[in-house]
């Protein structure tokens, strides 16, 4: 399948994205890391662990965007997109399980609720929601299914880091510890369902199911308002990872219309262009003849 320039700017400013992400993820992971020991803070050390989580997803991500880059192969006939979805499913995974951990150890701390040191926890969330924000801004635009599930781990740290800072302020003023567990596990159980989410979606793709953004019946009606069409049947569509597109149909033709073949092949595939399929491969059939599929 032949890459577009465009194809080639989109690979290459996703593995630069990513590659910004994951270092600006990483780093402040390992200086939230110690903020959350000196303060005593759960939510700062369950963000942490939470950070480090993203910064293993995004590493996935990267290392997956550059195999999908490689040009298609005798192995790998539609190409490597395919690495980057597969980098969504892991990467949702990661984010269902650091969670669930998340929530286990917010669960603890409420029982015994301990001091946390307010004003270390404000100077951190207060460059956390900075550096989250620079990050989430970088990726947000991406349109692989890869990008998306790596910009809802960015954004649910900007919005995690955001609610880390409110609650070190109340801390600071009525010096209720609990909120500090409190909102360990009102992040996790938020996480948690965005993780399932996400990673539904990610797996309705895997498993070569229509994208959500793809309307396979107004494609059909589309199609059959062409006067050389009498019917089709057969269609499949699927995406190679959430941006790439393919489809592929039967199109019975009328009578009297096989002479313009070229021009008909291009009126279907601006039909199916405008509903972001890319890629079609059709098969040509007159009327009454057996397309020899049994669901025909």
């Amino acid at each position: 399948m032949p890459c577009s320039c465009s194809n080639h700017h989109q690979e290459s400013e996703e593995t630069k994205n990513l590659g910004i992400a994951f270092c600006l993820n990483f780093s402040f992971a390992i200086i939230e890391l110690i903020g959350g020991i000196l303060s005593n803070s759960i939510a700062l050390l369950s963000d942490a662990l939470h950070d480090m989580g993203d910064a293993l997803a995004i590493a996935f991500a990267w290392l997956f965007a550059k195999i999908g880059q490689r040009k298609r192969s005798k192995s790998f006939s539609y190409g490597y997109k395919r690495f980057s979805l597969l980098s969504a499913l892991i990467n949702s995974l990661i984010l269902i399980i650091g969670a669930v951990f998340m929530g286990y150890l917010a669960i603890g701390r409420l029982q015994e609720p301990a001091e946390v040191q307010s004003k270390i926890m404000f100077i951190f969330a207060v460059f956390g929601v900075l550096i989250n924000g620079i990050a989430v801004w970088k990726i947000q635009k991406g349109k692989t299914m890869n990008e998306k599930v790596i910009s809802l781990h960015l954004l649910e740290d900007l919005l995690g880091w955001c609610v880390v800072l409110v609650g070190s302020i109340i801390i600071y003023f009525t010096e209720w510890y609990i909120i500090d567990p409190l909102l360990a596990l009102g992040i996790s159980i938020w996480i948690f369902f965005h993780g399932i989410r996400s990673g539904s979606k990610a797996t309705h793709l895997f498993l070569q199911g229509v994208p959500n953004d793809v309307d396979d019946t107004a494609i059909i009606r589309g199609l059959q308002s062409d006067k050389a069409i009498s019917e089709v049947h057969d269609l499949h569509i699927w995406s190679l990872d959430g941006a790439n597109n393919i489809g592929s149909c039967h199109i019975v033709v009328r009578k009297g219309q096989w002479e313009n073949q070229k021009e008909m092949k291009d009126r279907i595939r601006k039909v199916f262009s405008s509903y972001n399929v890319g890629h079609v491969t059709l098969e040509l059939e007159v009327i009454g003849e057996d397309c020899g599929l049994k669901n025909c």
